[in-house]
């Protein structure tokens, strides 16, 4: 069964290991919800598992705050 979120798209969209990106350009962030924006630009030659001891994005917070509470982990 799939389940949809009011704003149509699936529900399946969760947290995963965290990762940071190993390029210096980049924010010095760490990433931890695969529907991050930020996180989804990063090349995959340029993810690094791990925080690397960075804080979290701002959109993965965002986006966990947002996420009904079954689906967080709160």
């Amino acid at each position: 069964m799939q389940v949809r979120r009011l704003d149509g798209k699936e529900a399946g969209a969760m947290k995963v290991k965290a990762y940071h990106s190993a390029h210096p350009s980049d924010p010095q962030v760490f990433h931890d919800d695969d529907e991050c924006p930020a996180g989804r630009e990063i090349p995959w030659w340029n993810k690094q598992l791990g925080t690397d001891e960075r804080p979290r994005c701002e959109y993965c917070v965002s986006i966990d705050a947002h996420r009904p509470v079954a689906l967080s982990g709160r």
